[in-house]
């Protein structure tokens, strides 16, 4: 696939403009952020019997017990370190209270398998009543690369231009307008897979020397975003939202590269890119400032949502298995707008670029205020 470039081939992009991080639901930012939230319903019941449990439908990703605990208590660590560091505010006050309020709760308990049965931490929180939502998912995607362009490596990642320069559309800039400025940071082989790192707007790269380099979200042009996926419902490429999923829309990319270019074309902001520091074991920063956890941050529209909450979501994964659980909202997106949405980390790997793939479910998410 062939995407027209400054010096070389450019990629594509649908970005997710989100604070620090910039990641998207692939299904969201496609789909979802030109067609709209989920519809809400009322106020619900907290977390009880109806749903399932932990215990009852396991942890996707997570492989023990300890595991379980752990990536809940790295959560709460990681969106806890991060509020401290904020100036306080009633909202972040009460999210901080709340997590370690969750925090005191989850160290009583005793290890074993009862540790999975996080429910019964839930009576800790003071509900604030739940909601129905549209959950989609995102991950950290991995692709190769090297410093300098060759034959192969010629699609390049572009650092954020100085303060105070024109910020080109995406047309102008696949055009070359930001040729020759020293901006290119990486360059990768994949065109289709670059585009998906945009739409996720960070990532791992790999370098010839085995290296492992982490990409981050440095800023956009600032111009108006446009669905991919949504022109291509609107056009009959696809029959529904439904059906432009991840794989469905990569498939079609390689496809039709000719045309893929010429959409994205149609969507005049373009993501800008930094080299982040962090270790290899580390998730990528969301947009409260601390390392994503996977399986238990989610991406909230801050408006409605503050960052730290505390929340219980309980969703059916595309392949039958229940997800219920504790997350904590510590990103946002673009896509992700009113209370109706909610966007799932799920973390690196292949298992989780599937599920970010195909992961389009309506649920219901119950928040939790402090309770002393």
């Amino acid at each position: 696939m062939r995407l027209p470039g400054s010096a070389t081939a450019r990629a594509v992009r649908a970005p997710r403009a989100m604070g620090r991080a910039g990641r998207a639901a692939i299904a969201a930012v496609f789909v979802l952020g030109a067609c709209g939230a989920a519809p809400q319903s009322g106020v619900r019941a907290a977390p009880g019997a109806a749903t399932s449990s932990p215990r009852e439908a396991g942890t996707p990703g997570v492989a023990s017990t300890a595991g379980v605990r752990g990536s809940l208590r790295a959560a709460i660590a990681s969106a806890s370190t991060a509020l401290a560091k904020r100036p306080p505010t009633g909202t972040s006050r009460d999210a901080l209270a709340a997590l370690g309020e969750l925090r005191a709760a989850l160290g009583s308990r005793a290890s074993g398998a009862d540790a999975l049965d996080e429910r019964g931490l839930a009576r800790s929180l003071a509900s604030l009543g739940t909601r129905q939502v549209m959950v989609t998912g995102y991950h950290e995607p991995s692709l190769r690369a090297r410093r300098s362009p060759d034959a192969t490596f010629r699609f390049p990642l572009l650092g954020m231009p100085p303060a105070g320069s024109a910020l080109p559309s995406r047309a102008e800039i696949d055009r070359g307008a930001l040729a020759g400025r020293g901006l290119e940071i990486f360059w990768v082989d994949d065109p289709v897979e670059l585009y998906f790192l945009q739409v996720q707007g960070s990532g791992r790269l790999v370098l010839d020397d085995g290296k492992r380099i982490r990409v981050g979200y440095a800023g956009t042009n600032g111009r108006t975003y446009t669905s991919i996926g949504a022109l291509l419902v609107k056009d009959g490429t696809f029959a529904s939202p439904e059906q432009a999923t991840a794989p469905a829309i990569k498939a079609w990319m390689r496809a039709h590269p000719e045309e893929a270019a010429r959409l994205a074309a149609r969507n005049e902001r373009y993501t800008f890119f930094r080299e982040l520091p962090g270790g290899r074991d580390e998730g990528p920063p969301g947009s409260l400032g601390a390392p994503l956890v996977a399986w238990r941050s989610v991406a909230v529209d801050p408006a409605v949502t503050p960052l730290g909450s505390v929340g219980w979501l309980a969703i059916r994964l595309p392949d039958g298995r229940e997800f219920s659980q504790f997350v904590v909202a510590m990103d946002t997106g673009a896509a992700i707008r009113g209370p109706g949405r909610i966007d799932l980390f799920l973390g690196p790997g292949e298992e989780a670029e599937r599920v970010a793939g195909e992961l389009r479910a309506r649920g219901d998410v119950t928040w939790f205020g402090p309770k002393g």
